[in-house]
């Protein structure tokens, strides 16, 4: 039922695009809101009964269609949550428009769509909008963590937790967002516990990426995630993107260019990397797909 549930959903999305007709979250917010006016309760409490309330209702739900109606019915739920929980904002257009404006050398339209594009503040980066360089690598850094948490993370929690495991990872990055916005007192707790979350699915995501990728210089990167929880998602994802990519390999032959006459060209080099961004994320999708198609068939 899983699989099957991701590929009508991953079809949905190739021929429809994201349901932003689902994406209504004012109900969240609201109720978010009305717990801390009316619940006496540190934050992280609120924190985490805003968000097991709406999960707790989806769990019973599928438990009840599971007992005592058929399964088309929640094969229903199982597609509408994931397509809620799926595909927040754009990703693909804003990619490309990256790239004609490097191409184009529009330093200003770069940098204003990595920052529209970035969701944590804490990780800009004060490069000058002429540091092309720059600009390119918070680019990898803000594209590489958009299309794991608009996709893959979504996808692990479901595989691993069902509709709920999804709904609430989604939820909870929705709540992230918002307190960012508005500079919630909160805000720092919800970063730590968004990091913990993603940590398993990210150690998951540079796997992947290795499997597709340059297996031996993605190795060290993907080491280091898996044995520290101390570095924010994003950061971890550009270093092991970058490791998957050979830029390890192109900085190791980069110091012997005298012996190898190859020498790394920037800033084109490192704007090379954005431009393969969604190349290996459509490989380890299909990765994903071909693990979790077997998976289904053996068990």
């Amino acid at each position: 039922m899983a699989f099957l549930s991701v590929v009508i959903v991953l079809l949905l999305v190739q021929w429809w695009g994201s349901a932003k007709i689902l994406h209504q979250d004012l109900w969240f917010l609201k109720f978010w809101q009305w717990l801390e006016r009316n619940v006496s309760l540190p934050v992280p409490f609120c924190i985490m009964l805003s968000v097991a309330v709406p999960v707790l209702v989806v769990a019973l739900l599928l438990v009840w269609l599971d007992g005592y109606a058929g399964g088309l019915w929640l094969l229903l739920v199982n597609v509408v949550v994931l397509l809620y929980s799926l595909g927040r904002g754009q990703f693909s257009e804003p990619l490309h428009e990256y790239i004609d404006a490097a191409h184009c050398g529009q330093s200003a339209k770069a940098a204003h769509i990595v920052e529209t594009m970035n969701l944590d503040p804490h990780l800009r980066s004060n490069s000058q909008e002429e540091s092309w360089v720059g600009l390119n690598h918070d680019a990898l850094r803000v594209f590489s963590y958009r299309g794991f948490e608009r996709m893959f993370a979504v996808l692990f929690w479901f595989l691993l937790a069902g509709a709920a495991g999804a709904l609430a990872y989604r939820l909870v990055v929705i709540l992230w967002s918002q307190m960012l916005q508005v500079n919630h007192k909160g805000a720092p707790v919800v970063t730590k516990m968004i990091v913990w979350i993603e940590w398993p699915a990210a150690c998951l995501m540079g796997l992947s990426w290795a499997l597709v990728g340059n297996f031996d210089a993605c190795v060290k990167s993907l080491r280091q995630g898996v044995l520290s929880l101390s570095e924010p998602t994003p950061s971890y994802l550009a270093r092991v993107l970058r490791g998957a990519l050979g830029d390890e390999v192109a900085e190791q032959t980069k110091t012997q260019a005298t012996a190898t006459q190859t020498v790394t060209v920037e800033p084109s080099y490192s704007l090379s990397l954005v431009e393969q961004i969604g190349s290996m994320f459509s490989r380890a999708l299909l990765l994903w797909v071909v693990v979790a198609a077997i998976v289904t068939l053996i068990f």
